[in-house]
């Protein structure tokens, strides 16, 4: 009988146990397909292979395996499924230990970045234990460009490198990796708790904007490497959360102002009126001078731009940004 519970009867990804005794003749795709051509169903099967960590005296190795004979993903109705199992060909669920949902179950959207991976190594899948590597060190991503569009997952950047490396979250203990990310290539969904990342990264970005906005309040036409500049930095953080009103309308001010740089008046705009709602919460005098420097210039706004230099004039320049903005007012007022 049927358990009347809609879950039941809901469609999801089951991580299951194949292990089969003679695989050349019994393999898990084998098993699936003739078990959907007898039962009319279409249940989808997902086995590609892994890379296990080994050890053995003192030395560390990299075995691949393939998860036909461990763990495979099946993806269609639990009593479809537990008929599979029922049969004497290998198949069993995995339990979750970690409560809830008595078997493993992994959503879609994680399935589809799992599957993205494994595409983009024809199938042999990287694999961690999730116990070797820390997740809160980095932050939740998206990749936009390269190998891997689509896949959302926690980015580990590389020291003093502009590649890094993508862990995602399969079950409880599985993850897996993919390699050498370009950080051009990925927007960040969430920075990682505690991360001064988002802090040296938006003030990294300072000097290239005021560069860009000189050349564009003068009509002059902006290099390629600043162009690509202000659109990698728009593209990175136009979904991020950050979790700090100050902060994320210092952001919304620089996204604002790129934005009108680069011609995208609608994203311009959407910033703006972001950066309007959260810039009461601005009460550092210099970022205050910072962002009043970047609308005053961008809108052309000479009563603007006095104030904001009433402001950083009021201020002893003890950091190279209070310097470049005192630059910055004294070229735009003395024109």
């Amino acid at each position: 009988m049927i358990d009347s519970n809609p879950v039941y009867e809901s469609i999801n990804w089951y991580v299951l146990n194949h292990i089969a005794t003679t695989p050349a003749r019994n393999s898990a795709q084998r098993t699936v397909d003739r078990f959907n051509d007898a039962e009319q169903l279409d249940l989808q099967l997902f086995a590609p292979s892994y890379v296990v960590r080994e050890e053995k005296d003192g030395v560390v190795s990299m075995k691949r395996m393939h998860l036909t004979f461990h763990y495979v993903f099946l993806r269609g109705k639990l009593s479809d499924i537990k008929r599979l199992c029922r049969m004497e060909n290998g198949f069993s669920f995995l339990l979750n230990r970690s409560g809830g949902a008595r078997y493993a179950i992994i959503d879609d959207a994680t399935m589809r970045s799992f599957q993205i991976i494994a595409k983009a190594y024809e199938n042999e899948l990287p694999y961690y234990s999730l116990e070797d590597i820390d997740l809160e060190a980095g932050d939740l991503v998206e990749v936009v460009n390269g190998d891997f569009p689509g896949l959302v997952g926690t980015f580990i950047p590389r020291l003093k490198s502009n590649t890094g490396n993508i862990v995602l979250r399969v079950d409880q203990n599985l993850g897996t990796v993919a390699y050498n990310i370009k950080v051009s290539d990925v927007r960040v969904l969430e920075f990682a708790r505690d991360s001064r990342r988002v802090y040296d990264q938006i003030d990294a970005f300072v000097p290239r904007l005021l560069k860009a906005l000189r050349a564009h309040h003068d009509s002059q036409r902006l290099s390629a490497s600043l162009i690509s500049q202000l659109s990698v930095f728009c593209r990175r953080f136009e979904v991020v959360k950050l979790n700090n009103p100050k902060l994320e309308a210092k952001l919304y001010a620089l996204l604002s102002v790129a934005n009108s740089i680069l011609g995208n008046m609608e994203e311009s705009s959407r910033f703006r009126d972001l950066y309007e709602r959260r810039r009461q919460s601005l009460t550092n005098p210099v970022t205050i001078a910072l962002v009043t420097l970047l609308f005053a210039v961008n809108d052309r706004d000479h009563v603007m731009l006095r104030d904001g230099n009433t402001l950083i004039g009021g201020v002893t320049a003890t950091s190279a940004l209070q310097r470049s903005l005192a630059e910055e007012y004294n070229y735009y007022l003395s024109r």
